[in-house]
């Protein structure tokens, strides 16, 4: 049963306690509007909470040994390009995870749509222009793992990040610097989806990210701990956690983001 399902099946139900129902006592309460709609709200508010993991939930199940391979494909990409030297291909290894990553959306969302992972078309045929003008600034979160790194560990954090040279670092301290970067990718987690899917400019996108936020504060603070926890314990799994917990977290942001790719 899907979560919508269960919304408007408890929609008739507490449309028929407005005229006639019970308390927790078993009360009367007869015309009770209010008490039904007090009901109703929090009800909804619990459905909304887990909504989003529940979706993600039944969409890697549909396909998971594919959302693995799709999401473990970045990573393979990105670790071939820095094999380069120096700074300059960390940076372009890091720009071209961009659209990488944008990619890796369009496949989840064929997935959801389409019941496939794997469609050229849909990578082919979405809105590239304007995402690829403003992909710079999606290496934000990089830059503040960079920042801080600088902060805890002076110019030899510096090194370890952008010249990729062995330092002496606690797995702790490194899953630090690598989690410092989450609250960057949580503000501009859903760019991606809407401007390649619902074809909304960047502002446009950022409006509503602080809406999802301001309307589903719990759900987001749950989804900001899981990816935090996931990036914090990979320094100390050998990168496992993120190799195993990223098909089912990717499925839960499309869960989070579903019900906004409508084009305008």
């Amino acid at each position: 049963m899907t979560a919508q399902t269960s919304v408007n099946q408890n929609e008739l139900a507490l449309q028929a306690t407005d005229s006639y129902g019970n308390d927790a006592c078993g009360n009367s309460t007869y015309g009770n509007k209010s008490n039904a709609t007090s009901t109703y709200k929090d009800h909804k508010a619990h459905l909304n909470t887990n909504a989003w993991f529940k979706q993600g939930w039944q969409l890697f199940k549909q396909a998971p040994f594919s959302l693995f391979v799709l999401m473990l494909s970045p990573l393979i990409i990105e670790g071939v390009l820095q094999l380069l030297a120096g700074p300059v291909a960390l940076v372009l290894s890091k720009w071209i995870m961009v659209p990488v990553i944008g990619a890796t959306w369009l496949c989840i969302h064929n997935l959801a749509t389409k019941g496939k992972v794997w469609s050229f078309s849909a990578i082919s045929n979405a809105s590239w222009g304007k995402f690829l003008l403003i992909s710079p600034l999606l290496l934000l979160p990089f830059l503040s793992q960079l920042m801080f790194s600088w902060l805890l560990l002076g110019r030899s954090g510096v090194d370890l990040l952008l010249f990729q040279q062995f330092i002496d670092i606690s797995a702790h301290t490194l899953g630090l610097i690598f989690s410092s970067a989450v609250p960057l990718i949580m503000l501009l987690l859903f760019v991606a989806p809407l401007m390649l899917i619902a074809k909304r400019s960047f502002k446009q996108s950022m409006t509503t990210t602080f809406s999802i936020v301001s309307a589903q504060t719990t759900s987001f603070a749950i989804l900001f701990a899981l990816n935090t926890l996931v990036i914090y314990f990979a320094p100390h799994t050998f990168g496992l956690s993120v190799l195993l917990a990223s098909p089912v977290l990717a499925c839960i942001h499309y869960g989070a983001i579903k019900a906004h790719l409508s084009h305008m």
